[in-house]
């Protein structure tokens, strides 16, 4: 690491250590139930959590009074992102009501608005988490970190808070524009520092793309580490960045409310570590509440067990996976999440991002779907409880990514139905119908 770097790392750690060492505490927990999962410490350890979480939940809240009685996690309710929304203050726990909490707001992979708080403890467990899991692929605290996110669905970092982190935001999609390509790679191609990239897996290709097209020169032993996540890790983007960085590319399973659940690891790996440390993973069957053998597809369904402020208890994440076991360590062969189509803005640009997580902004909606008919012309499906005061800022917002000359429409629907696999369709393209 470089003196800056080394120094901005030990004033982290040093900083965490004077106020108790709560975040390295979580860190050295994270990391010994994850590389020992089979250990009677790791499995005390989680069995603990998950008892204190369970106690806590039908003890200080409203919605899980009613399960006091259980015997085991199969006894509480499976909950999705429109359970919570229609019993919101009962998944508040009242020993929390008037600490210091942090929201969480996203639409995700399934189109629906949703908004989540998060305890301070919580917070630390989600940071110690993600050093943990970036350590994994290379990354060290005081690396600079180049960002790549549709941030303007998200709270934005401010100067103090970029500086201090050593954090590069890069809005996703301005990569559309060639010149803003150019300048990622030319910064990093003039970097000394320890670069780190992360983001979604679609401006990697972009990327790779831009630099394929240009036969731009390799840029070789700049980034230490790569890191992709909210969208499929393709084939030519794992190998192009590699080809042009000489860095694998690993692919993170997460979400925005409750932090990361899997991640890969490095040496060409296809399957996802799971994060059992931090979460109890279960994957039930598509049409029914049952547990479904190892091998075989399935809803991913998960417990927070660090979320006291709002207890999450089998919260279905609206992806589907495949969970077995590999050198004795619980991992994912596969991970799915909502059907995602290309579509295109109106110059016949490709938009492979999750525009949908736009509606962040919009917490109002219950559901949102994006659906192209022609080019440039749109409609948006939208479940709303209420009338929707906010129709033209939505639209005009959308018109800034598909274009200012876009046509779209908006159609107000009681429910945006589900496909066969369980799947929610967020970004639809029909011009194939017409």
């Amino acid at each position: 690491m470089k003196p800056l770097e080394l120094l901005r790392n030990k004033a982290f750690w040093t900083v965490d250590t004077l106020k108790g060492g709560k975040k390295r505490n979580h860190y050295d927990e994270i990391k010994f139930i994850v590389e020992n999962p089979t250990s009677q410490k790791s499995i005390d350890l989680k069995n603990k959590n998950l008892q204190h979480l369970l106690e806590h939940a039908v003890k200080s809240t409203g919605f899980y009074d009613a399960y006091k009685k259980y015997d085991s996690i199969e006894d509480f309710p499976v909950i999705n992102k429109n359970i919570i929304k229609d019993n919101y203050e009962g998944f508040q726990s009242k020993d929390y009501i008037d600490l210091p909490k942090f929201t969480v707001s996203t639409s995700g992979s399934t189109g629906t608005p949703f908004t989540a708080h998060q305890n301070t403890n919580k917070r630390v467990r989600n940071m110690a988490d993600t050093i943990y899991f970036s350590e994994k692929a290379g990354f060290k605290i005081g690396n600079k970190l180049t960002y790549f996110r549709l941030w303007n669905a998200y709270e934005k970092k401010g100067f103090i808070s970029k500086l201090l982190q050593n954090v590069v935001p890069v809005e996703i999609f301005e990569l559309k524009n060639k010149e803003v390509v150019k300048d990622v790679i030319d910064r990093l191609s003039k970097s000394n520092d320890s670069n780190s990239w992360l983001g979604y897996a679609s401006g990697y290709e972009t990327i790779c793309r831009y630099l394929d097209k240009n036969e731009t020169p390799k840029v070789k032993g700049k980034l230490k580490s790569v890191i992709a996540m909210s969208e499929r890790l393709n084939d030519y983007t794992k190998q192009g960045v590699y080809k042009h960085f000489g860095t694998e590319v690993v692919s993170r399973y997460s979400n925005v409310e409750n932090g990361i659940m899997a991640q890969q690891p490095l040496g060409d790996k296809k399957y996802f570590e799971i994060n059992e440390a931090s979460y109890l993973i279960e994957i039930l069957a598509l049409d029914s509440n049952k547990r479904v053998p190892d091998g075989q597809p399935g809803r991913i369904v998960i417990t927070d067990l660090f979320n006291y402020c709002m207890p999450l208890i089998r919260y279905d994440t609206g992806d589907i996976g495949i969970k077995d076991v590999i050198d004795s360590k619980p991992v994912f062969l596969e991970v799915s999440g909502r059907k995602i189509d290309v579509i295109y803005d109106t110059k016949g640009e490709i938009i492979t991002s999750n525009l949908v997580m736009l509606a962040n902004n919009y917490q109002e909606l219950n559901q949102c779907q994006l659906i192209q008919k022609a080019p440039g012309t749109y409609c948006f499906k939208i479940n709303s409880e209420d009338k929707f005061l906010r129709e033209e800022e939505f639209v005009n917002e959308f018109k800034e990514y598909l274009g200012e000359d876009a046509k779209i429409t908006i159609e107000y629907v009681d429910e945006i139905p589900l496909l066969a696999s369980g799947k929610r369709r967020v970004m639809v393209n029909e011009m194939a119908n017409v």
